[in-house]
């Protein structure tokens, strides 16, 4: 039975559609548009190409398992970004006001739950729809971060908070893309153009 409905499409199409205007309306500078914005719109391209290959439903076995391992690593690099100052760099370089600790650590802790909570639905309560803020942390959280920090840290000839953990990505986003899409050949098709346009998105924008 195919997984993914038309109704799904017109919701997850909103929901992608709010976050991108959320994140766009969050960023006190460039920084969220050139991530997090860009990072929806990686994950909505994944959403439809799983929408128009008419795939079956994964079943949580299939993937939770490897999903949850991805997200645990996540809190190792949030604990190398926190230690390293990543939160007031990351926004100074594209104009921005740096964060304060609590405000980096609230929004990466709620985004972490909501990462969690929506693999759960979309797994085994069977709600495509919620694969969204999944295919997110798929394209952001796990690749997009394995691109930004590799891209910083070449651009300015240094370390810059996060690149150490973020490096492991370069494995584990693809492995759980792949695992998403079933196929090996629609991930590269997928993440090549990201690989190529997204540093060239996080260079433009520095100021």
């Amino acid at each position: 039975m195919v997984w993914i409905q038309k109704k799904d499409f017109v919701v997850a199409t909103f929901l992608s559609a709010i976050l991108f205007v959320l994140f766009c309306y969050l960023s006190s500078g460039y920084e969220l548009i050139v991530t997090f914005a860009l990072g929806i719109v990686f994950a909505y391209s994944i959403f439809i190409t799983l929408y128009r290959r008419k795939i079956e439903r994964i079943e949580p076995l299939q993937i939770l398992p490897l999903y949850f391992g991805v997200l645990a690593w996540q809190f190792i690099h949030f604990s190398e970004e926190f230690s390293t100052g990543f939160s007031t760099r990351f926004p100074l370089i594209y104009g921005g006001e740096p964060y304060t600790a609590q405000f980096f650590v609230v929004l990466n802790m709620i985004s972490y739950s909501c990462f969690a909570l929506a693999a759960i639905f979309a797994f085994v309560r069977r709600k495509p729809v919620l694969l969204i803020p999944v295919l997110f942390f798929t394209a952001y959280g796990a690749l997009g971060n394995a691109i930004a920090h590799t891209t910083w840290s070449l651009y300015f000839g240094e370390y810059f908070p996060g690149l150490y953990t973020a490096q492991l990505y370069w494995l584990l986003g693809p492995l759980l893309l792949r695992r998403l899409t079933g196929d090996w050949k629609v991930t590269l098709l997928l993440i090549i153009p990201y690989v190529v346009l997204l540093p060239i998105a996080l260079i433009a924008a520095l100021v």
